[in-house]
């Protein structure tokens, strides 16, 4: 008798916690991606395709974790300024971020470029693009803040790598020092708006390969799979702070 309740109660037991999952299921989550051609998925070769936030996205769906995703709200050659005009202009994406659980932007790439000529890149000139890029944080700022109006959930600021010295024409290891400082000026803004800064700096610095056309700054899959599943680890570690 004493085995037959033993088994009586291990069944009641699993009964018990099949009902518990089912009354409270898994969230599935809202997830709005923001960006610029980075988010858009374009390659080193002015193609478009899958970017960090497709590999990040097919992770999450895998745990069955999203309802729904979309990056229609980014765009190649979009600066700080045109994420914000959207967001005033366009009550689509203020719903879409109003309902949103999750939110990652990269922006603030073509703010700078536009800053730095490419083809004449000057080290000397250091102390310039320094001051422009102060300039263009305080975009930054804005366009986060005026995200955080409507996103008042998970908001992720995924960051950029150096693309200066995987440029043929530059000498870019003396331009290093600019990069850190962009990176570490983002990871205080993103503490600024309680948003999880995301940093790819070493990452790309690390792999090369993943730059493969010197004449352009955009990474290949492999790039954005790596910044896909950068972005899913570090996802996970925020997660599980909450237990």
């Amino acid at each position: 008798m004493k085995k037959t309740h033993k088994i009586i109660f291990f069944f009641a037991i699993v009964i018990f916690i099949f009902s518990i999952y089912n009354l409270f299921p898994k969230k599935q989550l809202n997830y709005i991606a923001l960006g610029d051609s980075v988010v858009e998925g374009r390659n080193p070769y002015g193609e478009n395709g899958y970017s960090y936030t497709d590999y990040f996205y097919e992770k999450l769906k895998e745990e069955g974790k999203v309802k729904y995703y979309t990056k229609e709200y980014s765009h190649s050659g979009y600066k700080t300024r045109d994420v914000i005009n959207d967001i005033i202009r366009e009550g689509k994406i203020k719903r879409d971020l109003r309902e949103s659980d999750l939110v990652t932007i990269s922006i603030g790439a073509n703010d700078f470029l536009a800053s730095i000529d490419l083809k004449q890149v000057n080290p000397s000139n250091l102390a310039l693009y320094r001051k422009n890029i102060e300039s263009i944080l305080v975009d930054i700022d804005e366009c986060i803040k005026e995200v955080r109006k409507y996103a008042q959930n998970k908001l992720y600021i995924v960051g950029y790598y150096n693309p200066i010295p995987f440029l043929a024409t530059t000498n870019g290891e003396q331009m290093d020092t600019l990069f850190q400082y962009i990176d570490k000026e983002y990871q205080k803004i993103a503490t600024k708006y309680d948003a999880v800064y995301i940093s790819n700096y070493e990452l790309f610095k690390s792999h090369p390969e993943y730059l493969p056309n010197p004449l352009d700054i955009h990474p290949n899959l492999e790039g954005y799979e790596a910044m896909g599943n950068h972005l899913y680890e570090e996802y996970q570690k925020q997660m599980s702070k909450k237990y």
